[in-house]
């Protein structure tokens, strides 16, 4: 089972802030969101398929975005009698709600998404995805709920950064997370609901300061 830390919110937020406004000697920002995650494999013995799920949702503070994802592959024999893969994926991403409580021990993440379905075949080349009910990226929908139950304490992390050339330029910033993991009951559509064994819910802040002398 791969485990993402949640330190990885964070990652996505100096994405997007790291590099201050062009043209100003001074810059200030900071950005905060809520996410719950989860990711769920298994792996059949009887016909070596593999499966993977993984959910998102994102509260960026004016907006909710889920996405959802389901891989499976199945060990075949080739034409030639070499060994392969049958490969099928499901992917779709949305506008959702995401609310959680104030300790972020229980959440609930809900959409209707828009994504596609596809396979292929995989035998020492890569053949093209073949649409199953839409294109990739296309235009099947499907309701999605994720609801999340803490099994550990609340856990904080938090990092400072700072770089400093004195009668020049100043700059620091600070990384925060609120966080538990947990388990998440995840229902797609009319399928079964399926339990993620590894989730995460909590909140992440991102902060920066900048000034310089250079005009």
């Amino acid at each position: 089972m791969r485990r993402t830390s949640f330190v990885a919110l964070i990652l996505g937020l100096v994405a997007l802030f790291a590099t201050p406004a062009a043209a100003r000697d001074i810059a200030n920002g900071s950005q905060t969101m809520v996410q719950m995650s989860g990711e769920w494999s298994s792996y059949d013995d009887a016909t070596g398929t593999s499966v993977y799920v993984s959910i998102y949702a994102t509260d960026y503070g004016d907006s909710v975005e889920i996405s959802y994802s389901r891989s499976s592959s199945t060990p075949i024999t080739c034409d030639d009698g070499t060994p392969g893969w049958s490969n099928e994926s499901f992917w779709a991403y949305g506008p959702g709600t995401l609310e959680t409580d104030r300790t972020y021990a229980s959440g609930t993440a809900a959409g209707t998404l828009t994504g596609g379905m596809g396979s292929w075949i995989d035998c020492g080349y890569g053949e093209e995805v073949v649409p199953q009910n839409g294109d990739p990226g296309g235009d099947l929908t499907v309701d999605v709920v994720a609801h999340f139950t803490s099994t550990s304490p609340l856990m904080r992390q938090r990092n400072a950064n700072s770089f400093k050339i004195p009668g020049d330029t100043n700059s620091r910033t600070s990384e925060s997370s609120t966080y538990r993991y947990g388990e998440i009951h995840l229902t797609v559509g009319d399928s079964e609901p399926v339990h993620l064994d590894f989730g995460q819910l909590g909140k992440a802040i991102w902060r920066y300061h900048f000034n310089s002398n250079n005009p």
